[in-house]
């Protein structure tokens, strides 16, 4: 991932994990503690990881990045909308994943795992170099003041 503003690394530490997750998914190895060898045990840790790490990763996002974007790089708005509404579906997934009790839910996850991975390329590669490269500094800085409110255990 490219060198982040100081403002944005709590967000591209979880896209961090995410990735890892994406990759856990698809992969016939594993790289995550706690992946279970059965496709609803893996449904059920993608849920638990979401409310681990995704929900307060979306809610930061929602609540302290998104708003910022949008009053001061108005032409990130169509992106902002298609990363809300992406939120929105890995949502829905999470939902079924924590009552998950089919073995054909691999196929939900691969899914799963390919939204989430596109939609932090997405962040990582457009909204983050839109954002660092048209807001002032002083916008940067006082939106990661308030990302950073998210993660009061991180150090900024």
């Amino acid at each position: 991932m490219a060198q982040r503003h100081k403002s944005l690394i709590p967000l591209s530490r979880d896209h961090h994990e995410g990735l890892l997750l994406s990759q856990q998914i698809g992969a016939d190895r594993v790289m995550m503690n706690g992946w279970p060898p059965d496709p609803v045990g893996r449904a059920r840790f993608v849920a638990r990881f979401y409310e681990e790490h995704l929900k307060i990763h979306f809610v930061a996002e929602e609540e302290s990045l998104f708003p910022s974007v949008t009053n001061h790089v108005p032409q990130a708005s169509h992106l902002v909308n298609e990363l809300i509404g992406e939120h929105r579906a890995m949502e829905e997934f999470v939902s079924r994943f924590a009552k998950a009790d089919s073995p054909t839910v691999t196929k939900e996850l691969n899914e799963f795992a390919e939204i989430l991975e596109r939609h932090i390329r997405k962040e990582e590669r457009q909204l983050f170099p839109l954002f660092e490269n048209h807001a002032p500094d002083e916008i940067l800085t006082q939106t990661g003041r308030m990302i950073q409110r998210h993660y009061p255990s991180q150090k900024p």
